[in-house]
């Protein structure tokens, strides 16, 4: 039960206004905070890679197709997230969200906003690793990685919303 704790407990203080999928006309706005939350942290570490891009593009290093391979991701994940899943108003009317699902749902928001973070925090990085190529090519594969789990998550996560 403890970690369930510090799973609300980190949710509600990252995101402001969450309530844990307490009460049910509460599920679709935690719901809209969460996914803000999580693209919010996406569309950051997008800045972080464009930004990385600019001196990249300033040394001609050799990852710069990959960098903007990285790019074009989050900007198609910040919009999946934030946009595209937004049109499923009526599922949590017509699907029973038991106790069971509410608890794997806050699972997958925590690994969520813990991936959102950790590529915010990566994509950071990217910028003074542009001197050295084959550490920014690690880091490259790393945040592809990361974003591909991210992806993972999300599905998952949302075959529980929808009810699947």
């Amino acid at each position: 039960m403890g970690k369930e704790t510090n799973i609300f407990e980190k949710l509600e203080l990252i995101i402001p206004g969450f309530h844990g999928y307490k009460k049910k006309e509460l599920l679709r706005e935690d719901d809209r905070l969460v996914r803000g939350k999580v693209a919010d942290l996406l569309a950051q570490a997008r800045k972080e890679i464009e930004r990385a891009l600019q001196r990249c593009a300033m040394v001609n290093c050799p990852q710069l197709v990959a960098m903007d391979s990285l790019r074009k991701k989050l900007i198609g994940l910040e919009g999946r997230v934030r946009h595209a899943e937004a049109g499923y108003a009526g599922y949590f009317d017509r699907i029973k969200i038991r106790e069971r699902e509410i608890e794997m749902l806050i699972d997958y928001d925590a690994k969520m906003i813990d991936l959102a973070e950790e590529i915010l925090n990566r994509a950071k990085s990217l910028g003074g690793e542009v001197v050295n190529p084959q550490t920014l090519g690690l880091s490259v594969l790393e945040l592809d990685d990361r974003l591909r789990t991210l992806e993972e998550t999300l599905d998952r996560r949302m075959s529980i919303v929808v009810g699947e």
